[in-house]
């Protein structure tokens, strides 16, 4: 399998090609690849190619998306999709994060140390071995003897095949740095199992899984070590590296392109039980759960007192609300060292989206009992091009308190883009209170100065047998997000709707709203890459989809005009990762009291609240089916703008001075302003290209002068 027209990444598929041929066929494709896996190492092996031993390894994700079949009496190999490889977990880590999580993990073993003692190291869901292979070149190149390194190298993975690879893979690394090794070695240190299942010292198993403390007894049994409270373990590891699987356990089919693999349902269903049941995850065992939240949990409980962890995990990790209780108790055992999440120009993952954002944890010292209250204050840095980026002015404190200032009701993380953006928005929290505040367990509502309802309405797909494809008598047309615009039903970009629904469903499933007039709604489906990430629109009585959340509040038109501002969506931006505007985002939102509004206007007759309307009026986009928002100002005494009469340049302008009032409202000053400002960036390029400068701004930091 030699030859110089060859790549380092079609070998393994070569390779692999090559011992299909030599292992028995079956009817069970991926049964078949996996023989042809295991046959393709042991023919690398023994035939002295260990680089090719690496490159299978390497590969292996790669080569989950493929199959041997014979087709036409030629054997080949077929493309099978992504459903295998996702049901495996394998998706390698890159080397550039591998190497980045294993200097993390290592921090502090320096030639002194080394000298004194092996680290342990392990990665609980050790795949094919790429964060172990870059933990062992970390330990060659610092000084440490290949022997020493075998022993400081422990892996669990659910997958027979990985470990077999992580096993070949290690020995090849080190046998080729000068330290002869063979896989065997390595069998009771690289181990097939599930990582989250086992028992415990504490607890029973869950299910079929790796009993810790009996498999690595050297670290986890250690008479008179420190006793980790949930689980029982007797001293810990003194690194922890992993890229644990992303799955949600819960399998929905149309996240498997309708087919999840046979079995996978009923597995996970298991799975997911037995983690909510036992209490060997407190943080992470409950709700919708997603893979790698237990993960991270028993990474910190295998920490020794003084161990470190660098984890890679999803970008959720921070302002997830399954996240929230593992992200409060790392913080609040001063366990959490660094938050960087990292936002990539291109994707890091193979076949997976560059939209999927990911953050790179890093622990100090895994769980103690009685443990006096944290002092540590963890570096939090958002917006990180790369694991090697430093991350500069970006980088902001994260305290367990300041979790519960900035977002009452969850707990989870504020996404500040600097330690401006922290002071400010901080700052904001302590002044001005949330739109709606709950109590932290329960969820019951606290304070509810609004009155806000927020209201799912039609789901796409639920109630899709609802849904007609053309207008009919007694049909009203379905609004959807891509309709809407800021502050304009029909400002989306997309001017006929694709369906229509009766109209006694409207009424039965949200009437009271109806009843209004009008409706109002906001674009759940937002990124902070946009324009601007929070877009309410008023909206005539219609059947409304759930990519459009409907708000109902006692005065709407005054809430709405609040919502709509930049001050506003700043707040949000500052909380919101992905792609969902949720209504928890929402309601941690510092939004002035409505009798902050009642007080008599300093800029003109009558009460802010009179002002402010004004302008909301003009900041409008009329258009037919608004009539009932029209009335309900006007019997407010606030003047409305007829249809014909619109002007774009005073629409603009009474927007800048709604979002100018509203900084004064929050108490921000110019300089915060024109910070806030800065970070609407697409906005900026968007005015530059259009007027040669940023007009925004202008008329936003001229309104707020003017305000005084």
């Amino acid at each position: 399998m030699t030859g110089s027209s060859r790549t380092a990444l079609d070998r393994p598929a070569a390779l692999l090609l090559a011992a299909a041929g030599q292992v028995p066929a079956s009817d069970d494709l991926h049964r078949w690849r996996d023989d042809a896996v295991k046959h393709a190492v042991n023919l690398a092996w023994e035939a002295g190619e260990l680089a090719v031993v690496g490159a299978l390894a390497a590969g292996y994700d790669a080569l989950l998306l493929q199959a041997p079949v014979v087709e036409k009496g030629r054997l080949r190999l077929r493309p099978v999709g992504n459903a295998e490889r996702r049901h495996r977990g394998a998706f390698s880590t890159p080397p550039g994060f591998a190497n980045a999580l294993a200097g993390r993990a290592l921090q502090g073993w320096n030639a002194d140390l080394l000298g004194e003692r092996t680290p342990t190291v392990v990665d609980p869901s050790c795949g094919a071995g790429a964060l172990l292979r870059a933990v062992l070149a970390h330990l060659l190149a610092a000084g440490l003897p290949g022997n020493r390194v075998l022993e400081a190298l422990h892996g669990v993975d659910a997958d027979p095949i990985a470990v077999l690879l992580c096993r070949a893979a290690l020995a090849a690394d080190l046998t080729l740095a000068g330290y002869p090794c063979r896989p065997e070695q390595l069998a009771d240190r690289i181990v097939a199992g599930d990582a989250l299942l086992g028992g415990t010292p504490l607890r029973p198993p869950a299910g079929p899984g790796v009993v810790w403390h009996e498999l690595f007894p050297a670290v986890l049994a250690r008479p008179g070590a420190a006793i980790e409270p949930v689980t029982g373990w007797q001293g810990g590891f003194d690194a922890v590296v992993a890229n644990p699987p992303w799955e949600r356990l819960k399998v929905h089919a149309r996240d498997w392109d309708g087919a999840p693999p046979p079995g996978l349902r009923v597995g996970r269903a298991s799975a997911a039980r037995a983690l909510r049941d036992v209490g060997r995850h407190p943080l992470t065992g409950a709700g919708e759960l997603n893979a790698y939240l237990p993960f991270v949990e028993t990474c910190w409980r295998l920490l020794a007192p003084d161990g470190r962890a660098a984890l890679l995990v999803p970008a959720g990790i921070a302002s997830d609300r399954s996240a929230a209780r593992l992200l409060e108790g790392l913080t609040g055992a001063g366990s959490l060292d660094r938050l960087h999440l990292i936002e990539p120009a291109t994707p890091i993952f193979v076949g997976v989206s560059g939209r999927v954002g990911v953050a790179i944890v890093e622990l100090v010292g895994g769980p103690q009992p009685q443990a006096a209250p944290a002092q540590r204050v963890a570096e939090v840095a958002v917006g990180l091009a790369g694991p090697d980026e430093p991350p500069g002015d970006r980088a902001w404190p994260l305290t367990a308190g300041l979790l519960r200032v900035v977002n009452p009701n969850t707990g989870t993380a504020p996404l500040f883009g600097s330690a401006t953006d922290a002071r400010i928005v901080t700052a904001v929290h302590r002044r001005v209170p949330v739109l709606l505040r709950r109590e932290p367990t329960s969820g019951v509502v606290q304070t509810d100065a609004w009155q806000l309802r927020l209201v799912t309405p039609l789901h796409m797909t639920r109630d899709a047998p609802h849904f007609r494809s053309a207008p009919g008598e007694g049909l009203l047309p379905l609004w959807e997000a891509k309709h809407c615009g800021l502050l304009d039903p029909y400002g989306g970009g997309t001017a006929q709707p694709r369906y229509w629904v009766s109209e006694q469903l409207v009424r039965e499933r949200y009437g009271p709203l109806c009843d209004r007039g009008w409706l109002a709604g906001y674009r759940n489906v937002s990124t902070t890459a946009g324009q601007r990430t929070l877009l309410p629109a008023p909206l005539p009585v219609a059947g409304v989809g759930n990519s459009l959340p409907l708000i109902s509040a006692d005065r709407l038109p005054l809430l709405l005009a609040a919502l709509s501002t930049l001050p506003v969506d700043y707040l949000v931006r500052q909380k919101h990762a992905g792609a969902n505007v949720n209504f928890f985002k929402l309601e941690q939102v510092p939004v002035p009291p409505p009798a902050d509004y009642d007080r008599p206007s300093p800029w003109g007759p009558g009460t802010i609240s009179d002002w402010v309307l004004a302008r909301f009026a003009r900041a409008v986009v009329w258009a037919p089916g608004l009539s009932g928002l029209a009335d309900e100002l006007r019997r407010d005494g606030v003047p409305v703008p007829d249809l014909a009469d619109d002007d774009p340049l005073l629409r603009a302008q009474a927007r800048a001075e709604l979002d100018a009032v509203h900084a004064v409202l929050l108490g921000l000053t110019r300089d915060e302003l024109s910070h806030l400002l800065g970070t609407f960036t697409a906005l900026r390029i968007r005015d530059e290209k259009l007027h040669g400068r940023w007009v925004t701004a202008e008329r936003v930091l001229a309104a707020f002068d003017r305000l005084g």
